[in-house]
């Protein structure tokens, strides 16, 4: 198994990794990034956690991609391009113009996709060269984006994101359920999924939810938007295009995230490297990315328990409301035999409508990162459901196409 990037995290992985597989006596794994100081350091971490976890298991690093995807099983990319210095740029630049900044949505998602394009696509060709039978696991933002290029570069890949499955997880826990898991549907673009005719022991969850939740809720659901569009939507869409809703419910974002997280990161790679094999402080970010989306999934195809929970993948005519190009994201059963997502059925009118919005926007950005065409960044600014004044355009797509880089991306 191959990991990509990753950064301070990936020993994380590779422990939750050794909690899940089990099953697996014996495994390659190897670490990759452009910082080849870091790895080094990440590396020898990694290695002395799991030293006593799993004997069979080695672990080795190399910032040359051929060599340590060469003949891989499995790949999960995880590369910040451009490292957390290009992430507070996507979450700060929007702000100038009333927007919210976030490194997958928006203008901001825009900015991320036209300097992570090009990078993506060398790193999808290498793994066609020399891993071209692996499964690649793809977490690189924005992943609707990033996803579309693997797939069209032949390469057997899928979209990954926990954020469905944390949603229903605090859903479920905040029901009187007496065991029943409920039914619903679920489907959407990453980060901007929805739920609709959920229900618990025959009654309407959604409604229960929205009338019961306290302000703070990680995982809202704001009654107006459930009434308006029938169907309950993943946080992002109340932070980025219904931010008065999202303060409202006490969703607040930290303009220092990114600036906190590089502290953090630089805090972790001086323990690593003086003290290997460390356990990591009280209190560090968790990492629900790792243990509820990539490491079940992983054991899944490995041949360990089936997994049910979300994929992102080409659309073809899953949802036949949306453009059979973009990538969509769904519930999935997970096995050894590969993914069969499950279709949502028809979408609430007013859901359909808003993703085919945000769908032509996405496919725009594509477009405009793949050619490195302004222009058509400019339509993907004017066709996003965002209230973006004309004289804003041009200067949003500048600054999108302009974000001051880090030396390598993490």
């Amino acid at each position: 198994m191959t990991i990509v990037g990753g950064g301070v995290f990936a020993p994380r992985l590779c422990e939750v990794l050794a909690e899940r597989l089990a099953h697996i006596p014996q495994l390659e794994l190897r670490l990759s990034a452009r910082r080849s100081d870091r790895l080094a350091i990440v590396t020898r971490h990694t290695r002395a956690r799991l030293a006593a976890r799993r004997a069979g298991w080695s672990v080795e690093g190399s910032s040359d991609l051929a060599i340590v995807a060469a003949g891989a099983d499995l790949v999960v990319l995880l590369v910040r391009v451009g490292g957390l210095e290009a992430r507070a740029w996507d979450e700060s630049f929007p702000r100038q113009f009333g927007l919210v900044g976030d490194e997958g949505l928006g203008p901001g998602g825009m900015a991320n996709a036209w300097r992570t394009v090009p990078e993506l696509d060398h790193i999808a060709g290498t793994l066609r060269r020399v891993a071209p039978d692996a499964r690649v696991l793809n977490l690189m933002g924005p992943l609707g984006i990033t996803t579309r290029l693997l797939l069209e570069r032949k390469l057997q890949a899928c979209g990954l994101c926990e954020l469905p499955d944390a949603t229903l997880h605090s859903w479920r826990s905040r029901l009187d359920n007496r065991g029943d898991p409920g039914t619903w549907h679920y489907a959407g673009l990453n980060h901007l999924g929805w739920f609709w005719s959920f229900e618990t022991v025959g009654r309407d969850a959604l409604s229960r939810l929205a009338d019961t939740q306290h302000s703070g809720d990680p995982y809202p659901i704001d009654r107006q938007t459930l009434d308006e569009f029938e169907a309950a939507p993943l946080r992002y869409f109340y932070q980025i295009f219904r931010p008065e809703v999202a303060v409202a419910q006490g969703l607040v974002r930290s303009p220092k995230r990114a600036h906190d997280l590089m502290q953090l990161s630089e805090m972790l790679i001086a323990q690593f490297e003086h003290h290997p094999g460390s356990d990591l402080p009280a209190g560090v970010r968790p990492t629900p990315w790792l243990d509820l989306a990539v490491a079940p999934v992983c054991a899944a195809l490995l041949g360990g328990p089936p997994h049910r929970g979300f994929v992102n993948l080409r659309n073809g005519d899953l949802i036949p409301e949306l453009d059979p190009e973009l990538v969509v994201e769904l519930a999935a059963t997970f096995d050894q035999n590969g993914i069969l997502a499950i279709r949502p059925g028809p979408l609430p009118g007013p859901v359909a409508r808003f993703l085919a919005q945000a769908g032509r926007a996405e496919l725009l950005t594509y477009q405009a990162a793949i050619t490195r065409n302004g222009g058509l960044l400019e339509a993907a600014l004017r066709s996003l459901p965002l209230p973006i004044a004309e004289p804003a355009v041009k200067e949003l797509a500048r600054l999108a196409q302009h974000a001051p880089l880090a030396e390598e991306p993490a």
